[in-house]
C-alpha cells in the first residue's frame, strides 16, 4: 500500500478549522487578499480514503480538498502555504488523524520538502526536510511514532524521521539515473521498509535495513513506468504497458497481466491485497483478481446499465461466467491517482480530465463523481454579459462559468486531448482550440456544440490562435515553427508563414485589424503591417527573447514581455521602440491591456499579478494570487472594473480592481 493513516473526525470537526467552510461557499474559502472568487479546484496530485470510507481528501496545487466520501460533498479546503512555488505531489495521515504530512516538488526536482500539519488547526507544525527532490512515497509506522519518505533529485533518497520532534533518525541515498514521469516510478513498501524504483527497463528493489540493494529486475528490455507494493510488502507490481508481478523475497517473477493498451501510469493494491488497480496514460482503469492462479481482469455483474455503458468492445476477455471486463473507462485523460477504501469495497480514480470519480469495485459501477478539478488553465474569455466565463485548460476541457456564483453553467466539454490555447472571436459566438493532435476546433457557443475543424498541416502541437477582428480569418500557430492563416467562412488555408527556427509561442491581432504581432521560442518577435506587409524585428534572440505580446485597446501600442524580465513599449504606427518596463523582477508569463488601454496586467514567474501604469510608466498595484499560482490567462469585464485570472494550478481567480486599486 501507498500509505495509511486514520482520518479522524477531530480533524473534520474542530471548530476552529473549519468555521470559515462551513460559513461559505467552497469558492470562497482562503481567498487571497482582493480575490471574490475561486473557480476551480487544482489539477489533481493524490487522493486518500479515511479507513472507515466516510471521508476523502484529494490534493490538488492549492492545497487539500476534502469531501464526503457518500456524497462528493465539499467539507474542507486545508489551504498549505508554500515554499516558494514548490507544489503537493503527495499526502499520508498518521493513525490518530491529528498530523498530516505533505510532500511536495518543484519543477527542477530539487526543492520538494516533506512538512507536518496539524490538521485540527490547519497549521504547520514543521518542516522535515528540505531541498531533497520531488517527494514520491510517504509512510507512517503503524503507531505514528515515524514518518519514511522517499524522493529523487537525479539520486534516490530516503529518510526516517521521529514524527514528535522531527529529528532525522536515518538516511541514505543511492545513485538512481532519470526515472519515468509517472506517479508510481519510486514506491515505499510499508513495513518493513523497501524502496523499489523504475528506471528505463530495469526496476531496482533496495532493503532499508542494510541500505542494500536486493535485487534488480525487469532486465531484458521490459519497460516499466509505474510500481507498487502489495500491503505486505511480498509482491511488487510493476508494468508499462504488460504488468508484472514479482516476488520481492526471491526477485522471481510470479506472472504477466496482460490488458492495457496504453503506458500505466498509476497502480495500487487493495488493503486486502486481493484487487490490484491499474491506471493508464488513456483513462482506463483495469482491477485484476489476484486470487486466481493466473491474474486477470475482475468481472462484474451485467446489468443493463453495466452493458449500455460498456464501449470496449472487447469479446476476447469473456468467460462462460455471466460478467463482463471491469474495466473502467469513463476517464478522458491520464490517470493520476487511485486510493481504496479500507475495506476494498471502493475505488476513486483521479484523472488528468479533472474527473475524480467513485467505483463500487464489486460492480465496477460509478457512484458519482467530484467535479472542479481542473489542469493549468490556457485561455479565458467573457462572454456578451460578462458574468459568464469560458475557460480552456489542459485536462481537456472548455467549461462556461457564472462568475458571481462560481457555477458551472454546463458540463465540461471534453475534447480527448489536452488543449493548449483557445481564442474567441469579437462577436463571442465562435471559439477555436488547439493543441494535441495537431488539428483546430471550432465551438459555437449558441448552440454548444462543435461546428467545424480546420485539418491544418501542422506537424506538432498547436499553442497559439488568434482570430482577426472580423472573426473571418483564423491564425494558428505552432511547434513546428509555423503560423497557418485560415478563411474561416470557407474553411479555406490562405497562407502560411515559417520564418522562425523555433515553435510559436504567441500570437494576436490589434483591434483594427490592421496589424498582427507573433513571437517564437527562438526568442524573436515580428509586428507585422497587414495593409504594407511590413515587418519588423522587435527583438534578436540575445536580447532574451519574447515571452507575451499584447495590442492596446486603440491599436496604437504593442507591449512585449521578454525572458529576461524587461517589458518594452512599441510605437504599432512607426514600429518604433517608445520605453522600457524594468521592475517586473522575474519574467512574465502572460499580459494584456485593461478595457480603457490605461493599464498593463502582467502575470509574473513568481506568482504576482502586477497593474503597470501606462502613462506613469510604473507599476501601480501589486496582486499575490497566493499558492502555486504562475499566471498564465487573463481577461477583463468590458467596464473594466473584474479582472479574472487563470493559473497554472488550475484555478480562475476574480478580483474587485477597485478595492485593489483602493488599497
Amino acid at each position: 500500500m501507498k500509505k495509511i493513516g486514520l482520518f479522524s473526525l477531530v480533524f473534520l470537526l474542530a471548530a476552529g478549522f473549519l468555521s470559515n467552510s462551513f460559513a461559505q461557499e467552497y469558492t470562497q474559502w482562503h481567498l487571497p487578499e482582493g480575490a471574490i472568487a475561486r473557480l476551480g479546484k487544482g489539477k489533481i496530485k493524490d487522493i486518500e480514503f479515511s479507513p472507515d470510507g466516510t471521508r476523502l481528501a484529494i490534493a490538488t496545487d492549492i492545497g487539500i480538498w476534502v469531501y464526503a466520501a457518500q456524497t462528493g460533498a465539499e467539507i474542507a479546503l486545508v489551504k498549505r502555504q508554500p515554499r516558494g512555488i514548490s507544489a503537493v505531489s503527495i499526502i499520508a495521515f498518521a493513525p490518530d488523524g491529528t498530523t498530516l504530512a505533505f510532500g511536495s516538488e518543484d519543477l527542477d526536482h530539487e526543492s520538494g520538502a516533506v512538512e507536518l500539519w496539524d490538521t485540527t488547526t490547519g497549521e504547520r507544525l514543521t518542516v522535515l526536510g528540505e531541498d531533497m527532490g520531488s517527494v514520491k512515497a510517504l509512510e507512517f509506522s503503524d503507531d505514528g511514532t515515524t514518518l519514511a519518505s522517499v524522493s529523487w533529485s537525479g539520486t534516490m533518497k530516503y529518510y526516517l524521521w521521529e514524527v514528535a520532534t522531527g529529528r532525522e533518525v536515518l538516511s541514505f541515498t543511492k545513485a538512481q539515473g532519470r526515472i519515468p514521469l509517472s506517479k508510481g516510478a519510486l514506491v515505499l513498501s510499508h513495513s518493513p521498509h523497501s524502496v523499489a524504483s523504475a528506471n528505463v527497463d530495469t526496476v531496482k528493489i533496495w532493503d532499508v535495513a542494510t541500505e542494500e540493494l536486493r535485487h534488480t529486475l525487469g532486465e531484458g528490455g521490459n519497460p516499466t513506468s509505474a510500481l507498487a507494493f502489495s500491503p505486505d510488502g511480498k509482491t511488487l507490481a510493476g508494468g508499462y504497458a504488460a504488468i508484472r508481478l514479482w516476488d520481492t523475497e526471491a526477485g522471481d517473477e510470479l506472472s504477466k497481466l496482460d490488458g492495457h493498451r496504453r503506458q500505466v501510469h498509476i497502480m495500487t493494491f487493495s488493503p486486502d491485497g486481493r484487487i490490484l488497480a491499474s491506471g493508464d496514460t488513456g483513462g482506463t482503469v483495469i482491477l485484476w483478481d489476484l486470487d486466481s492462479p493466473t491474474p486477470k481482469p475482475l468481472k462484474r455483474k451485467s446489468t443493463l446499465p453495466s452493458l449500455l455503458r460498456s464501449i470496449t468492445g472487447d469479446k476476447s476477455s469473456r468467460t462462460n461466467n455471466t460478467r463482463e471486463n471491469r474495466m473502467l473507462i469513463e476517464h478522458t485523460l491520464s490517470i493520476e491517482a487511485l486510493d481504496f477504501t479500507a475495506d476494498s469495497r471502493r475505488l476513486l480514480a483521479g484523472s488528468e480530465d479533472g474527473a475524480a470519480i467513485m467505483w463500487d469495485v464489486e460492480t465496477g459501477t460509478p457512484l458519482f463523481t467530484v467535479t472542479g478539478h481542473t489542469g493549468s488553465v490556457k485561455a479565458l474569455a467573457f462572454l456578451e454579459d460578462d458574468k459568464t466565463l469560458i475557460s480552456a485548460s489542459s485536462d481537456g476541457t472548455l467549461r462556461v462559468w457564472e462568475t458571481d456564483t462560481g457555477n458551472q453553467q454546463l458540463i465540461p466539454i471534453k475534447h480527448k486531448r489536452p488543449i493548449y490555447c483557445m481564442a474567441l472571436s469579437s462577436d463571442r459566438k465562435r471559439v477555436a482550440i488547439g493543441g494535441v493532435g495537431n488539428d483546430v476546433h471550432l465551438w459555437n457557443t449558441d448552440t454548444k456544440n462543435f461546428v467545424a475543424t480546420f485539418e491544418t498541416g501542422h506537424k506538432n502541437y498547436v499553442d497559439t490562435l488568434a482570430f482577426s477582428p472580423d472573426g473571418k480569418i483564423l491564425a494558428s500557430g505552432s511547434r513546428d515553427r509555423k503560423i497557418e492563416f485560415w478563411d474561416v467562412p470557407n474553411r479555406q488555408r490562405l497562407s502560411i508563414f515559417d520564418g522562425y527556427t523555433d515553435g510559436i509561442i504567441r500570437m494576436t491581432f490589434s483591434a483594427d485589424g490592421k496589424k498582427f504581432a507573433s513571437n517564437s521560442r527562438d526568442g524573436t518577435a515580428h509586428l507585422w503591417d497587414l495593409e504594407t506587409e511590413k515587418k519588423t524585428v522587435l527583438v534578436p534572440a540575445s536580447n532574451g527573447g519574447v515571452n507575451s505580446l499584447a495590442f492596446s485597446p486603440d491599436s496604437s501600442l504593442l507591449v512585449s514581455a521578454f525572458r529576461n524580465e524587461t517589458l518594452q513599449l512599441w510605437d504599432t504606427n512607426t514600429h518604433q521602440h517608445i520605453a522600457d518596463i524594468i521592475d517586473v523582477r522575474w519574467p512574465v508569463l502572460h499580459l494584456g491591456f485593461s478595457p480603457d488601454g490605461k493599464t498593463v496586467v502582467i502575470g509574473s514567474y513568481d506568482g504576482l499579478i502586477l497593474l503597470w501604469d501606462v502613462e506613469t510608466k510604473t507599476v501601480s498595484h501589486e496582486i499575490r494570487a497566493g499558492g502555486t499560482a504562475r499566471p498564465t490567462a487573463f481577461a477583463f469585464t468590458q467596464d473594466g472594473k473584474t479582472l479574472v485570472s487563470g493559473s497554472s494550478d488550475g484555478t480562475i481567480l476574480v478580483w474587485d480592481l477597485g478595492q485593489i486599486t483602493q488599497r
